[in-house]
């Protein structure tokens, strides 16, 4: 805890900018009617949360996943079923959405982390192909056609079921998600399981013969990651209010998205997922919604766009965004701590 609040205070000035442009910009976009950018910025956020969950199992543990999709997706139709069938509050039902996703994620780990290397990742993309068929095939939760919530009747409905015009309102409910995030990433990866986890991703053989079990730490990783995953679904449901399986699994735009933030911002930086999303889902939305909405022949060039970014940033900064600002000495590196403070 006290490593966490010296931090607060060596980057307090940025902390309140950061925060102050983002508390105002929904009211801004919102007073001057402007819901693309709202939108936009809630995307920007949702990313930021599973990218920054991604990143704890990926750039910390080494273990990279290209199925996160299925974490989204469990926490996307938990919220959606509790809201829909046993009429719980999204309010809950975001958390209980992850909770069911991180024990999806522990029940998936068992088998998936006697894989490694590049195996590992191909079950995982496997994996995420696999729920997505279960769920389309599955008619009590709505099959191909997806589930949708009933339309508040009033303004108590409303709030109970978080239902408001516009994304405005869902754009302070994913930053306060992002912000209960950080602060337990934070805490995660200063503490042992972090440099644990990064034992493991370096030389996982030389982790085990040191006395630490990787099995165990991937788990605890997998748990949290999956958690915050799970969550990223739920505000998809509350926002989006519609859940189908080509949605909510998809292999694109969910999983390879949360990796190409994670890659782009830099796997090896604490804040880089976040920065990667700031970054690359604002171009995709703008191309998207501006040129492929008006010459629809050209459907998916915003994906081709996000690939043309990944293979400059790529070329220019192997390392990602917060990488390559490291090395230029515009962001400080941080010093590992001394493992006998760790223990």
């Amino acid at each position: 805890m006290n490593l966490l609040i010296n931090a607060i205070r060596k980057n307090l000035n940025y902390l309140i900018l950061v925060s102050v442009i983002l508390l105002i910009a929904p009211a801004a976009f919102m007073k001057l009617n402007l819901p693309f950018p709202a939108n936009a910025l809630f995307l920007c956020l949702m990313y930021a949360i599973m990218a920054m969950a991604w990143n704890l199992l990926a750039g910390y543990g080494g273990q990279l996943s290209i199925g996160h999709a299925v974490f989204f997706g469990v926490g996307a139709y938990t919220t959606m079923i509790l809201m829909l069938y046993y009429q719980v509050t999204p309010w809950v039902g975001i958390f209980v959405g992850g909770f069911v996703a991180a024990i999806t994620g522990l029940a998936l780990g068992i088998p998936l982390f006697r894989l490694r290397s590049h195996w590992f990742t191909l079950a995982t993309i496997a994996v995420g192909e696999i729920f997505k068929l279960v769920f389309i095939t599955w008619e009590w939760v709505g099959g191909s056609r997806g589930l949708q919530p009933p339309i508040a009747k009033s303004d108590w409905e409303a709030l109970y079921f978080i239902q408001y015009a516009g994304p405005y309102v869902y754009v302070y409910i994913a930053l306060g998600v992002l912000a209960l995030e950080l602060l337990v990433l934070y805490l995660v990866v200063n503490s042992k399981i972090g440099f644990y986890l990064q034992a493991i991703r370096e030389d996982e053989d030389a982790a085990m013969s040191l006395g630490v079990n990787p099995f165990n730490y991937k788990m605890v990783a997998m748990f949290i990651s999956a958690f915050f995953t799970g969550m990223g679904g739920g505000l998809y449901t509350i926002r989006f209010r519609f859940v189908d399986p080509f949605a909510v699994f998809d292999l694109i735009t969910i999983s390879v998205y949360i990796t190409v933030a994670g890659i782009v911002g830099g796997i090896y930086s604490f804040i880089g997922p976040v920065v990667g999303s700031f970054v690359f889902v604002p171009v995709s939305e703008y191309v998207r919604a501006q040129i492929v909405s008006r010459f629809p022949r050209f459907y998916g060039l915003h994906v081709f766009v996000l690939g043309v970014l990944l293979l400059i940033i790529s070329l220019i900064a192997p390392d990602g965004i917060m990488g390559w600002l490291e090395k230029k000495g515009v962001v400080k590196r941080r010093v590992a701590i001394p493992v006998e403070e760790v223990e």
